[in-house]
């Protein structure tokens, strides 16, 4: 899961002076891979287009392997990268998959140089060799301008009085200290925990319904935070009896408190962390305020990978739903490196982003194991 992947924000300007290697341990990969990507490249270009846009032209270097790079490497891998995507569409509406697939992965073997991270002793993945996955989303909420007794919770914006902002989760939930001031974006019908969730992944996106029927659709994205500490709601319901070990699920914590209604406000309350929203135009955005883009940005370690809009391809495993019941299936996708985050540790470590919706948010709350990660630059 998602949390404070929006520290992004923050850090992105404050990394001071540009120094080399901005890249951890990684090794070349010799063997031949796959090229595959099981939604046929959908929305890769655009997650491409955002990256160049936000694409600087500071010089920066840095290293892959025993091999040294620069920003400008990385423009020309998408850029080059870019073409071979509408040659791979256009492939597909012509010809079987696999020829299509042979023939992109034939030209990223032999024209791109591969890497892959290298996991410190005291990751998970350090036996095999892998990167840990897990995944997050953004939330769908459905709101409205004004409050009644179906849209009953706010969704606020960043209170300019410091001793308003530094509020705790408390005394906005429950005591209502921010109720009245202008600060409501939206009030929406989902209950007080999945705005906690919404807080959780950082951005997420409004539905409203308009008198006519039609829906308008507003972005959330991550405006600031209260700055008091961050505490997952599992563990102090595991604390407190409420979930049994092996069973604090997404699902099992909203089971549990849709019918304990009376033990909500301990609940919330035992994060005292509050993150507050501006509305913006496009999705969420990750670092250096770009938009993130669905099944195509990732998040990295914020302290270990400071250059962003590498080409990666991962290969893991994904949860589908067949009669009724989740498994896990593997898959391969192209994404970009576009995101951080605090609760992201490590050099084979990578947080994916699905985006919004039943499947994306299935995807968040069962991701969680090893596979392949793989970063492309051009020779």
């Amino acid at each position: 899961m998602r949390y404070l992947i929006i520290f992004a924000l923050v850090i992105s300007s404050a990394y001071g002076e540009e120094k080399p290697n901005r890249i951890p341990k990684t090794e070349k990969v010799l063997q031949t891979i796959e090229f595959d990507d099981d939604l046929n490249f959908e929305n890769l270009k655009l997650a491409i287009t955002r990256q160049l846009k936000a694409l600087n032209n500071r010089t920066t270097k840095f290293k892959l392997g025993d091999d040294e790079y620069s920003r400008n490497d990385i423009k020309e891998t998408l850029e080059l990268f870019d073409k071979q995507v509408d040659k791979a569409i256009s492939c597909l509406e012509l010809m079987d998959r696999k020829t299509c697939i042979d023939e992109l992965s034939l030209v990223l073997n032999t024209e791109y140089s591969i890497y892959k991270p290298v996991p410190d002793a005291n990751e998970a993945g350090f036996k095999t060799g892998q990167t840990l996955f897990t995944a997050y989303y953004s939330p769908d909420l459905h709101g409205s301008l004004t409050q009644d007794e179906v849209y009953k919770y706010p969704i606020y914006t960043e209170p300019k009085e410091a001793s308003l902002k530094s509020l705790t989760r408390e005394e906005i939930d429950f005591e209502n200290k921010l109720a009245g001031k202008g600060l409501e974006l939206f009030y929406v019908k989902e209950s007080r925990y999945d705005i906690w969730l919404l807080h959780v992944e950082g951005g997420g996106r409004v539905q409203i319904k308009n008198a006519d029927g039609t829906v308008e659709k507003h972005f959330l994205s991550y405006q600031s935070t209260n700055k008091q500490s961050f505490n997952m709601l599992y563990k102090y319901m595991l604390k407190e009896g409420m979930l049994k070990p092996g069973e604090a699920s997404i699902e099992n914590q909203r089971k549990y408190l849709e019918e304990n209604p009376q033990d909500e406000r301990r609940v919330l309350s035992s994060c005292p962390s509050y993150i507050y929203f501006k509305v913006t135009d496009d999705e969420p955005l990750g670092v250096k305020n770009m938009p993130l883009t669905e099944n195509r940005s990732l998040a990295t370690d914020y302290r270990r990978y400071k250059e962003y809009g590498l080409l990666n391809f991962i290969q893991a495993k994904k949860p589908v739903k067949i009669d009724g019941k989740i498994e896990m299936t593997r898959f391969s996708r192209f994404f970009l490196n576009q995101d951080t985050g605090g609760a992201i540790k490590g050099n084979a470590r990578s947080d994916l982003y699905f985006g919004f919706g039943l499947e994306a948010e299935m995807a968040a709350n069962h991701i969680k194991n090893l596979g392949n990660q793989y970063f492309l630059i051009k020779k």
